[in-house]
């Protein structure tokens, strides 16, 4: 299907929607709004639809449903695009008002090479049929591979293509606003923001190995394969900002993605001995999609439920909730550590909240905090006893501490104990003075030098240490004592992350 004029209509229309997009209406770098994201999402996909519509009325029903199911089915693999692209950004420090720009130099690339992939895939199955099997189980195999994948867990450094560029090319040492390349000193230099693209690139490319063999389970036609990938991807940058902020609570939405990638796989390799028609791989596809946005919707009403009568709870005093991390009971321990963590945020993100209205610094945190929780030896031994012993961290010998990590859904504490009870170690004094409790906050930054500094020099917070230091397991740290609303002083510690 599809004569070369309709391929030459689309691929110009194409063109000339993305430069209507980046030449007029995203001309000038801004930070999306939700409100922006929204309508955009919707202007994409209501073309999708009338597409759709126009290939049902003029080639037909298998066709037309075809394009349906291949466009939900990328559309949904899309979404762990979304969630790796939070990850790169956070991990650069790109500003709000640029990564727009990224994501359209990206899913420009990225519409050249899956064009490639797709015609280099329908050549394969032409000439070897049996690719398809080999298609199918590879689908089978990465979604169970899925079920284990965090994107959190992916670190860009290791990326080939992103240590090839920091060796070869020159690279200016700051952003340059939006400018992928400067001309400094005579000579042309790449910016970070180039190294963003490049990443977001071969990230991409290595999703289109899962993705493309997926609609090939859907159909074999090329016009309708490349239509509904191109149209899943010109959607992709509005509904990142439309959900960048919200897709953390869909924690069950990868294990319906995996789901639908082995079966698409199974469908390919049963394709012989059972034919499973169009629609109902459609009726399959949005079921199994359905399910696991209402589960994560579930749980996730659960978790702020617990969080909240945590936070509530008459009982809910310090030595009871470091009583309940040491229960036997899973589900006690949880409440104990949701109620801990949400007591430390809370305390945590009044110190620093102030922080990040300076753009330079908001930009070097990323990742969530961990709240350091101080308990006397007895009880940090009877907490790790009850969660199974976990790995003490390699704290260095100068240092008054050992400790572990627990996490627990969404909460994240370091138990923290003495090694010199009654001593003159940092978390000794704290137990002696205030008890157990919240002894600190640990926020991840990329760089913990330049934050010292800033921080140091925007609000006039000298850190504990003049230099930064080796914390747990060799981590860059410093700390600061920082006054919160109601003049408590809180400790908060900046990691060094990447």
């Amino acid at each position: 299907m599809g004569t070369l004029t309709l391929w030459i209509a689309f691929n110009l229309f194409v063109l000339l929607m993305l430069a209507l997009d980046l030449g007029v209406f995203h001309r000038k770098a801004h930070a999306i709004s939700v409100r922006e994201a929204a309508a955009w999402s919707i202007f994409w996909v209501a073309l999708s639809v009338i597409f759709n519509v126009w290939l049902w009325l003029t080639y037909g029903r298998g066709p037309g449903l075809e394009f349906l199911t291949g466009y939900l089915v990328e559309k949904s693999l899309s979404v762990d695009n979304i969630f790796v692209f939070l990850v790169l950004f956070r991990y650069f420090g790109v500003e709000p008002k640029y990564q727009h720009r990224v994501l359209f130099w990206g899913i420009l690339g990225a519409l050249v090479m899956r064009g490639a992939m797709i015609g280099a895939g329908v050549v394969l199955i032409r000439q070897y049929e049996w690719i398809l099997y080999v298609f199918g189980a590879f689908l089978v195999w990465t979604g169970f591979k899925m079920m284990t994948h965090r994107p959190e867990d992916i670190d860009p450094s290791h990326n080939p293509v992103f240590r090839w560029a920091r060796r070869v090319l020159p690279i200016t040492k700051n952003y340059e606003g939006q400018s992928f390349f400067v001309r400094h000193d005579g000579r042309w230099m790449a910016t970070p923001l180039f190294l963003v693209l490049l990443v977001v690139e071969t990230t991409d490319l290595a999703f289109a190995v899962d993705s493309i063999p997926a609609i090939f389970g859907i159909t074999q036609d090329p016009f309708i394969v490349y239509t509904s990938n191109v149209f899943a991807i010109l959607g992709l940058r509005a509904f990142y900002f439309l959900l960048a902020g919200i897709l953390p609570y869909f924690r069950h939405l990868g294990a319906g993605l995996s789901a639908v990638l082995i079966f698409i796989g199974l469908k390919m390799l049963g394709e012989q001995w059972l034919h499973i028609s169009t629609g109902v791989s459609l009726a399959v596809v949005g079921g199994i999609l359905t399910t696991a946005v209402i589960a994560s919707l579930i749980s996730t009403r659960a978790a702020r439920k617990q969080m909240a009568e945590a936070k509530s709870s008459p009982g809910g005093e310090i030595n009871t909730w470091m009583e309940q991390l040491a229960s036997p009971d899973d589900a006690t321990r949880q409440q104990a550590a949701t109620a801990l963590y949400v007591a430390g945020c809370e305390l945590g993100d009044a110190a620093v909240g102030s922080w990040h209205a300076h753009a330079d610094i908001a930009a070097l945190f990323h990742g969530a905090p961990t709240v350091g929780v101080a308990v006397q030896p007895q009880r940090f031994a009877a907490i790790r006893a009850a969660i199974g012993s976990p790995r003490l961290a390699d704290v260095p010998p100068d240092q008054d501490a050992q400790e572990f990590e627990l996490h627990m859904g969404e909460a994240r504490l370091d138990i923290l104990t003495t090694k010199d009870p009654g001593g003159g170690g940092a978390i000794a004094r704290f137990l002696d003075k205030m008890g157990e409790g919240v002894q600190q906050v640990e926020y991840p930054v990329r760089d913990v030098d330049r934050a010292t500094s800033l921080v140091a020099e925007r609000f006039g917070v000298k850190p504990i240490y003049p230099a930064t230091r080796p914390g747990a397991d060799g981590a860059r740290v410093n700390f600061f004592f920082v006054s919160a609303p109601g003049g408590r002083k809180t400790l908060i510690e900046l990691i060094e992350s990447r």
